[in-house]
């Protein structure tokens, strides 16, 4: 597999080439980047769904998945996610290879034309997106935001972010509130759209054997000569002035424990990779600080477990435990924090960490999707970093690498949601 090749089509429109011939399905998408903000949040992702089900080409799903059954079965979706303190809204459609098509079809460039015309061209009804459309996707976007809040181990992290970073963007989830997907009206909807076609950073990514200029020619036609008025950028906070404790009660039998820091903003690829590898060494394997010390050998939690974001420089280690034992879990995690500041790391630890971040990055290999997401994880960064050369980077990092992002952890909020008893 090749590394990406970036081409500007104008400005804030950048075309992304992975060539890639280990599959015969092959991959495009659209993602629109735009500032993550409280009044828009909720509309964007319900685009994300609206968008996908029709347009003016199109008018129906029936017509629509007519289209895709001609162009040998493609699949056509939209995905909502959060990066740094942007929304991403990515429509992406996969289909058969052309050297796979029939009579010299080019099933890639037809999927370009199509993913442009659901993006350019929706299904209007007076001046606005169809209602029943609406109504269908909104029911379906209330279901995914329910389904995070019954899920309390998410619901506890999403919380731990939202009183961590309340005075940031960061803080807005990237469906929105419930409330705002409740009341969000046909006007907001329509604005929201506009917006996107002329303020979002645009990232097109075709993944797949073609080399051919028909595609980049395709969208070339849709987005050349339409620069983008395009702002935002991800605020990074490193200094903790105090501690923020928030207690939660719910309906729930075990509860949970996500302790939320601040770290250094990882600005080089070899930081990138020694955050990764910080955040294993803490909590990411079975060899792992917390899990062998906290979980284990004291037996204070069910699980326990650290993630890095290394877009918004935070580290949140999230653990289920008996309510009784939230004090002593909080004090233990703390504990083994602080003997990672100190370079207290062993050697069956930094193996044990380098393997499981190493086969991660290579199991991002796995699909045409999750080689997306890596790479768009890191757009905003000037040099974009590829799955290989994450892996190849994993060997070299030193410990005492490791060791300088761990000194920067400040621990800023603690956030428990404990049983209503």
């Amino acid at each position: 597999m090749e590394h990406l090749i970036r081409r500007e089509i104008c400005e804030g429109v950048t075309y992304n080439s992975i060539v890639d011939d280990r599959f015969k399905i092959g991959r495009l998408s659209i993602t629109l980047l735009v500032p993550l903000d409280r009044n828009t949040a909720a509309a964007n992702a319900l685009l994300s769904c609206v968008l996908t089900r029709s347009c003016k080409a199109y008018p129906d799903m029936t017509a629509l998945n007519r289209k895709l059954n001609d162009l040998y079965g493609a699949v056509l979706y939209g995905v909502v996610r959060r990066i740094g303190e942007f929304q991403a809204i990515t429509l992406a459609a996969s289909g058969l290879e052309d050297c796979y098509a029939l009579n010299g079809e080019s099933v890639s460039s037809e999927l370009a034309e199509l993913l442009c015309d659901i993006l350019f061209e929706p299904k209007m009804v007076d001046g606005h997106f169809d209602p029943e459309d609406v109504e269908q996707e909104r029911r379906q976007l209330l279901e995914d935001i329910d389904a995070e809040y019954n899920d309390k181990r998410v619901y506890a992290v999403n919380r731990c972010i939202e009183n961590m970073c309340r005075e940031e963007l960061f803080a807005v989830g990237r469906f929105g509130t419930r409330e705002d997907v409740v009341n969000l009206t046909q006007e907001q909807l329509t604005a929201a759209w506009k917006n996107l076609l002329e303020r979002a950073k645009v990232e097109i990514y075709r993944q797949g054997r073609d080399t051919s200029e028909k595609v980049f020619e395709r969208f070339q036609a849709f987005f050349g000569g339409k620069p983008r008025r395009i702002s935002g950028s991800t605020k990074i906070v490193t200094e903790v002035k105090e501690v923020k404790h928030i207690v939660e009660t719910d309906e729930i039998t075990q509860s949970k424990l996500v302790m939320g820091y601040r770290c250094a903003y990882p600005k080089t690829k070899r930081e990138v990779v020694a955050c990764a590898l910080m955040s294993a060494i803490l909590g990411g394997t079975p060899t792992s600080k917390l899990f062998a010390n906290v979980r284990e050998k004291q037996s204070l939690c069910y699980y326990c477990a650290s993630r890095a974001d290394t877009e918004k420089a935070l580290l949140l280690i999230d653990s289920g435990v008996e309510t009784a034992n939230i004090q002593k879990a909080e004090e233990a995690v703390t504990e083994q924090v602080e003997l990672l500041k100190k370079g207290r790391i062993s050697e069956e630890e930094m193996a044990a960490a380098k393997l499981a971040v190493k086969n991660a990055y290579i199991s991002a290999l796995d699909s045409l999707t999750s080689v997306q997401a890596f790479y768009l994880q890191s757009i905003l960064r000037s040099e974009p970093l590829s799955p290989e050369e994450a892996a190849e980077l994993v060997e070299t990092i030193t410990k005492e690498e490791i060791v300088a992002i761990a000194e920067s952890l400040r621990l800023d909020t603690v956030f428990s949601l404990i049983g209503n008893e």
